[in-house]
């Protein structure tokens, strides 16, 4: 792929965290805000996100078989990953830094990151939108088990009825249902729909910049531990998703737009998961600024091998 098109691509999206950086920087919004701009990203904006990705194409056999594929080659690499990086650092587990580098091994930004990359990217091939909300329910899926057990090592916070019941999985639900109803939203509906999902990522990485200006700069670019998860996520990982993708009998297109959502940085679902279960906020904060800030570099470095 282009190297220009995607270094443009993913400075643009970067550039939306300045504005958040400099508000809490110069104390224009408390850091405190942040939970709630976070809590009408994932409760507000996420939603429309993903019904307007899935109103891109109409559904069909085709839609169905790789929808499917989509979803197995989602929970396979993700859930795979995790369970190679655990093994290597099991007897770490004990210390949260470990728990996070595993998470942050396989779990990206599909997304913030990752829908606007494909719609950049591939914008003859829509229907890989519609495929990467598989990726969304995967997340979510890993999250509210194998990331919940990673995390606090207890398995009273793994839930299968949150599984289901959460904002994105519930969004997937209600595009799913239009998808196989043939309901297109148009109109007033439509243009409110795609204009709450456009302002997901501006505002997702608005959020980005207010929680660096929080944060230590020396602690972030200082340990050794989260340089190796990032290089997991943005490296090792993008790496074995394209030799498996790229053996299965499926379309080019396909294999590009899985491995464009499989550069993309740590996810903040790790950061807001160590958040909200009180194990390892530091690191994961860390990691999730310093994936998404060196992904200016690898995602286009990445790209060019598709």
């Amino acid at each position: 792929m282009s190297f220009t098109v995607t270094l443009s691509t993913v400075l643009v999206m970067l550039a939306y965290a300045v504005p958040g950086y400099l508000l809490v920087r110069f104390r224009k919004i408390p850091p405190t805000a942040i939970a709630a701009f976070a809590t009408f990203l994932i409760y507000v904006l996420t939603p429309f996100q993903i019904v307007y990705a899935m109103q891109q194409a109409d559904f069909s056999p085709y839609m169905a078989k790789y929808m499917g594929i989509a979803l197995v080659v989602a929970l396979g690499s993700m859930s795979g990953m995790l369970g190679i990086v655990y093994f290597f650092l099991r007897k770490r587990q004990e210390e949260p830094v470990y728990r996070i580098c595993v998470l942050a091994s396989a779990l990206g930004n599909v997304g913030f990151i990752g829908l606007p990359l494909l719609q950049a990217l591939l914008p003859h091939y829509p229907q890989m939108q519609i495929f990467a909300s598989m990726f969304f329910m995967s997340l979510n899926i890993i999250m509210w088990t194998l990331g919940s057990w990673i995390t606090t090592r207890d398995r009273r916070y793994m839930s299968l009825r949150k599984v289901f019941l959460n904002p994105a999985t519930i969004a997937v639900g209600m595009g799913l249902g239009l998808l196989l109803g043939h309901v297109r939203l148009s109109g007033q509906v439509g243009g409110m729909v795609e204009l709450m999902g456009r302002m997901s990522t501006p505002v997702c990485m608005i959020i980005l910049g207010m929680r660096l200006a929080t944060v230590p700069w020396k602690a972030m670019f200082t340990s050794r531990i989260q340089y190796i998860a990032v290089f997991l996520k943005l490296i090792v990982f993008p790496l074995a998703v394209l030799a498996v993708c790229s053996l299965l009998p499926v379309e080019r297109d396909f294999v590009r737009g899985v491995f464009i959502l499989s550069t993309v940085p740590v996810g903040n679902n790790v950061l807001s998961f160590a958040e909200m279960l009180g194990e390892g906020q530091d690191v994961a904060a860390n990691v999730v600024l310093l994936s998404t800030m060196l992904s200016m570099v690898t995602i286009p470095l990445m790209l060019l091998l598709i």
